[in-house]
């Protein structure tokens, strides 16, 4: 029979760490055993009018090997808040030798940080003076037995400053991960509300471990955490318990003064946590859009699960979040209030629909850390993209795909790393691991075919709920239902930095055979793909074919009853590709990534909205070469040779009337408002938005801001947002005590698409 010990030991002083030389000194001839973590065991009150916590922590180890074990000694680092001190420790079937803390190495920088990660944001937060969050607690364990355990009980105060994390145009307050006040409750594992396992990021190794949370209720607060709540035993009152339905990676737990929305949606229970503002416009609002959340999240689950296998959990709640957010959790998702207040334009596809998938993908099967994280590639081409296709919505599938292709095409040189480093150190940024990861999939299931897709989507939901899994695991269950080998395709487009740059060389018809011959190529790659062309005859009918690429180029000859007037390649852009600049959709980022830009504004003093526009396109400071002009002096040779934005007025001066003559620009300005084709838009509340290319160089662009009123401008911190050529705004106002809420809507948006098409010759 095992003798269970249990050691007390409090915090380092001098006599801990001259027994922990000696203690050294006596294992000089044992070899170390590891130890990983199989549960947490974490209990905690908190108080957010004081912003405190006090904690207990009971760790579950496991030795390896796993019994029989001599005398011998371990050391374990677990990271904690900094502003969490440890006030007791205990160890059962072990013993504590010595304790001490040590700042953390600096880790890598990631530009992956910036993505919309499954559980928040990077590996270690730091605060709004780059200090990191957390300290190591470094613990030397000895005279273990076959089930040590290690406890650890911790108070302090957890309060951020949240504002310092918000920034206009950005989804995700990335500094914000343990923070306790009366506007709400945020403690992700990241912020160290817990002591857990530390491992550098560039040195993580997979660790699951089995949760369970006790919380005493909070007054005024609804909690949410990551885990399986247990009615049963929260059912006195007294306390609140979940726990973990699978292994988990971390656990979260937030919180706010919400009420709550129910719902069930075919045996899974649903919730809604918000808030209410006080003004009864507003709140009726908030009542109608909560409502539609709920019922899309059912709509969600019925249309889903048919394709991927039944939902992970019997709970799934939607959380109103006190500072900007886009969060997944395993059992939740937390959205800013924002999402609320936008009602059905913020149920487009690759927002709520997202973030409920990553209960599969991200949160139900975890991305193996030693491998890039797949589950974002996976979850943006299911919901971003492949909604549409549920939808039938052919015109908006198309739409994603292009803009997948557009924003890999302006992605720099040295950022463009290869997909399966996404969210490792030094990897890639969301542009590689979100978008080029859609097509990526997209390809991938029209290579295996999309039943076999989704039968391998299936299989892995079967298999791998609650464990690991990596691109191999991904390339392994497509292979196994549809028999295809796809070594290659996986190194391509997965292991392979860049995506190819095809162009059609030549197209010549022959008459003597009444065939077309056309040439192919892809410059300073080899990719193995399968290129789309359009063939347009004389009187307009198109046949499509399919031509295999894999060199630096390919010839074929096409049969055909009459000749072919012209070939487009890919045009409903079917494979990724980077485009030509000639072809890049011009739009806001063209103007906001630009190194050289001109501002021109009106000769009247400028409203503040047309100043959050300049902030936005101007970026961080010494980003880019920046010039001034007043619409009043601005010359033709001013606006030569750059990127160019035009704030209100400025759009009739002269020189620029001349310039946007020459472009693709279909606005036409009146002494009320503005003509677009045969619309008139002579509202106080019409403001437009429209970037076309250069005329003088396709790679710089020409945006314009224009508003009919100041009401018009109201909404301009939502600009960088749209991806959209032309789009027009309808904004009103209206007047809550101090406060002017602007609430705005595009009621027009246009693309200016330019196909790459060649001739052929006769």
């Amino acid at each position: 029979m095992n003798c269970r010990k249990t050691a007390h030991f409090r915090p380092a002083c001098t006599c801990h760490l001259l027994l922990y030389a000696l203690w050294l000194a006596l294992c000089a001839g044992c070899a170390p055993a590891n130890l990983s973590p199989t549960a947490y065991d974490v209990s905690v009150r908190l108080d957010p009018a004081t912003h405190r916590l006090n904690g207990k922590t009971l760790i579950t180890l496991r030795p390896d090997p796993p019994s029989g074990w001599p005398r011998q000694w371990v050391t374990l680092d677990f990271a904690l808040n900094r502003a969490l001190r440890i006030e007791e420790i205990t160890a059962e079937d072990a013993a504590v030798v010595s304790h001490a803390t040590i700042e953390p190495p600096p880790e890598p920088e990631d530009p992956a940080a910036a993505s919309i990660a499954t559980r928040g944001a990077a590996t270690q937060p730091v605060t709004a003076s780059e200090q990191p969050l957390c300290l190591i607690h470094r613990f030397v364990l000895g005279s273990l037995g076959a089930s040590p355990r290690l406890k650890l009980d911790y108070s302090g105060e957890l309060v951020q400053d949240v504002q310092a994390g918000e920034r206009r145009g950005q989804i995700h307050n990335r500094l914000v991960a343990a923070h306790i006040g009366p506007e709400g409750i945020y403690l992700d594992e990241r912020g160290g509300w817990y002591p857990f396992s530390y491992r550098q990021s560039d040195r993580r190794a997979g660790e699951l471990a089995a949760y369970r949370l006790t919380v005493e209720p909070v007054p005024g607060m609804e909690l949410v955490a990551g885990a399986r709540f247990d009615h049963e035993a929260s059912s006195a009152g007294d306390k609140l318990v979940w726990s973990s339905t699978y292994p988990l990676e971390g656990l979260v737990l937030v919180g706010g003064p919400h009420r709550i929305k129910t719902r069930d949606a075919d045996g899974i229970r649903l919730r809604l946590h918000y808030s209410l503002p006080e003004d009864e416009q507003s709140r009726d609002v908030i009542e109608k859009n909560t409502d539609l959340f709920l019922a899309a999240a059912a709509d969600y689950l019925a249309r889903y699960q048919p394709l991927i296998g039944p939902f992970p959990f019997r709970d799934y709640a939607i959380v109103e979040n006190f500072f900007s957010s886009g969060f997944a959790f395993p059992e939740f998702t937390l959205l800013n209030k924002t999402l609320f207040q936008m009602g059905r334009r913020a149920l487009g596809h690759g927002f709520l629909d997202h973030e409920l998938l990553h209960c599969w993908w991200g949160n139900g099967i975890y991305v193996d850390p030693a491998d890039g994280n797949w589950c974002e590639a996976l979850t943006s081409y299911a919901a971003n993209y492949y909604g549409y296709v549920l939808d039938g919505d052919d015109q908006g599938a198309r739409k994603q795909r292009r803009n997948c292709c557009m924003i890999v095409s302006g992605i720099e040189p040295e950022q463009d790393k290869p997909l399966g480093s996404f969210d490792r150190p030094n990897g890639p940024g969301r542009e590689v691991g979100y978008n080029k990861g859609t097509m990526v999939f997209h390809m991938l299931a029209t290579r295996v075919g999309q039943e076999n897709f989704w039968n391998a989507m299936r299989r892995l939901t079967r298999d791998y709920m609650g464990r690991y899994a990596s691109w191999s695991t991904l390339q392994e269950v497509c292979e196994q239902e549809s028999g295809l080998e796809l070594d290659r395709f996986i190194q391509d487009w997965v292991r392979t930095a860049g995506a190819p740059r095809i162009e059609l060389t030549s197209a010549v018809w022959l008459p003597a055979e009444s065939a077309l011959q056309v040439t192919i190529a892809q410059h300073d790659t080899n990719f193995e793909l399968n290129v789309p062309l359009r063939l347009v005859y004389d009187d307009g009918s198109t046949r499509d074919e399919i031509i295999p690429l894999d060199g630096p180029a390919a010839t074929v000859r096409l049969s055909s009853d009459r000749p072919v007037r012209t070939v487009v390649l890919d045009p409903d852009y079917q494979i990724l590709r980077k485009v030509r600049p000639e072809e890049m959709i011009p739009n806001a980022g063209l103007v906001r990534s630009a190194r050289d830009l001109l501002i021109v504004t009106p000769p009247e003093p400028i409203s503040p909205f047309y100043q959050i526009v300049i902030e936005d396109c101007i970026g961080p400071a010494g980003s880019k070469e920046v010039t001034h002009r007043n619409a009043a002096d601005v010359t033709a040779a001013d606006l030569a040779g750059k990127s160019v934005l035009l704030l209100g007025d400025a759009v009739r001066a002269e020189p620029v009337q001349a310039l946007l003559a020459r472009t693709v620009c279909p606005i036409r300005w009146e002494t009320d408002g503005f003509r677009i084709d045969d619309t008139l838009y002579n509202s106080p509340g019409h403001a437009v938005l429209c970037t076309v290319h250069h005329p003088d160089s396709p790679e710089q662009a020409v945006m314009l801001y224009y508003g009919n009123s100041e009401t018009a401008l109201g909404r301009a911190d939502l600009l960088g947002f749209y991806r959209d050529s032309l789009v027009v705004f309808e904004t009103s106002s209206r007047q809550v005590r101090d406060e002017t809420i602007y609430e705005g809507r595009p009621i027009a948006r246009r693309d200016f698409e330019t196909l790459q098409v060649i001739e052929v010759s006769r």
